[in-house]
Parts: structure tokens; C-alpha cells; sequence
């Protein structure tokens, strides 16, 4: 089983102004970061590759977070072409940053494509003779039906990875996503544990875990043995973000210290 007491958090997940100071708070957890490209700018750039390296964080995963308003599957050619950057983009700081691992998704909301499997599937096999480059596997998160009408669950992103067939390009999951459409959240993650490469865990409502409905316990259990994901805690922080965290991590760490 992956040594699952290595957390890692979505930067815009762990708390303090800046990224010096989510760094600082992480390294006194142990944790690792999953950095969030926005597009990098000359200032982004500067704040990265210029504050990381001070700390003993080690960066395992980054998410093309600009998809949320780009369209791999939009009508014009441009479009696509502008979010398939956004994803090279992000697959080449992953390598720069010793990351093995990227966040993508198919496409928010309606797909604009006569066809949109066939059209995943070129783009996505594309994808993988650069992370088969770089060492990065691009990672597809189903998002859920209420963000997504094409392929809402890790079902059907799983079905899409199959058709693409490499391994470099790999599904994830969400456990709010799981739970927005109605499955039983131990049971599909328990079903598809192998072929994860990312497990975020958040609770209803995007609060962290522990704080909704969520049986994270199950959750966990459903995996030992045969999860060899990154396992990261991606959560709305309320208003005080610091004892979001402290929460979140006790309560996993408990859970899995029961598991074992």
C-alpha cells in the first residue's frame, strides 16, 4: 500500500497569503504541494522557481487549472489548440519542478465537438508521447455530471484512458465529484484503485474532510492494498484556513492509522 501518511494539499487549499507562506506551513506538516498553474507569467515564474527551492516541499503534481475556462473541446480550432498548450505548459513546469503528475479534465460544461470521444482520444495520445518525454503523466479528473454532460465519472474517464492506452495518461478522482453523482464513493474509488494516479479528498460542499457526510473511513478502506496513487487534500478553505488544514490532515491521518 502507498505510504498514505505523505499528504499532499492544493495550494489554493493550504493557508497563508503567499506561496512562501503555504510553503512554510506544509514543511512543518511533512506534506507535499500540488502546485496551481494559472498561466505563468514573468511574476508566477519568479514566485515559483524562486521560493520552492527553499523549501523541503516536494512538489508531486501540478494542475492545469486554467482549463476551468479553456475548451479542449470547443467549436474553434483556436480554442483547443490554446488549451492544449495550457496542458504542455503545465506538463513541462511539472518536469522542471520533479513532478510526476498533472491535473486535466476533458471539458467543463458542454462539449462544442461532432465528436467529442474520438477527439479526446487524438489529444490525449498526443499528450502522452510528451509526458512519455518528460516523465509526467497527465492525470483526468471526472468532474461530475453537475460541472460536465461528457464523461462525468471516473467510470467514464476510465473508459477514455483505456481507449488511449498509455501510461502516461492515467484517471483521477474527487471524492465530492463521486458523491455529487449519487455513487457510493468507497465503492467506486474501491472498484478503480489500481488504475488511479490521484485521490483528492474533500468532503460535500467542497468543505475539508471530516466536516460533511463523506464516509472517508470506507473510503480508505476500500484502497489498502491496491492504491498506488498521491493521495491530496483539495478543499474551499473557510475562515480560518489554518485550522482547516490542522483538522483535515488529523482526521485522515487517524483514518488511515485505523486502516492499517
Amino acid at each position: 500500500m502507498v505510504d498514505m501518511m505523505i499528504l499532499g494539499c492544493v495550494e489554493f487549499s493550504a493557508p497563508g497569503k503567499t506561496l512562501e507562506d503555504k510553503l512554510r506551513v506544509l514543511e512543518s506538516h511533512e506534506m507535499w504541494l500540488e502546485l496551481v498553474n494559472n498561466g505563468l507569467t514573468k511574476n508566477r515564474s519568479k514566485e515559483i522557481f524562486e521560493t520552492i527551492p527553499s523549501f523541503n516541499v516536494p512538489v508531486k503534481s501540478v494542475q492545469a487549472n486554467v482549463l476551468r475556462d479553456l475548451h479542449p473541446l470547443g467549436k474553434s480550432k483556436k480554442d483547443q489548440e490554446i488549451a492544449v498548450l495550457h496542458i504542455e505548459e503545465t506538463m513541462k513546469l511539472a518536469s522542471r519542478l520533479d513532478a510526476k503528475n498533472i491535473v486535466t479534465v476533458a471539458t467543463y460544461g458542454e462539449p462544442m465537438v461532432e465528436d467529442p470521444m474520438e477527439k479526446c482520444v487524438d489529444t490525449y495520445t498526443n499528450l502522452s508521447k510528451l509526458g512519455a518525454e518528460l516523465g509526467v503523466t497527465v492525470s483526468i479528473e471526472a468532474l461530475g455530471k453537475n460541472r460536465t454532460t461528457f464523461l462525468p465519472s471516473v467510470e467514464d474517464v476510465c473508459d477514455l484512458v483505456r481507449k488511449v492506452g498509455s501510461d502516461y495518461v492515467r484517471p483521477m478522482a474527487d471524492t465530492m465529484h463521486i458523491n455529487d453523482n449519487g455513487e457510493n464513493v468507497a465503492k467506486v474509488v474501491g472498484k478503480h484503485a489500481r488504475e488511479l494516479a490521484e485521490l483528492q479528498l474533500r468532503d460535500i460542499d467542497s468543505k475539508p474532510p471530516g466536516r460533511g457526510n463523506i464516509d472517508f473511513g470506507s473510503v480508505l478502506k476500500a484502497i489498502k492494498g491496491k492504491f498506488k496513487g498521491l493521495i491530496c487534500l483539495e478543499y474551499r478553505p473557510g475562515l480560518n484556513p489554518y485550522a482547516d488544514l490542522e483538522w483535515a490532515r488529523e482526521f485522515v491521518n487517524r483514518l488511515i492509522s485505523e486502516v492499517r
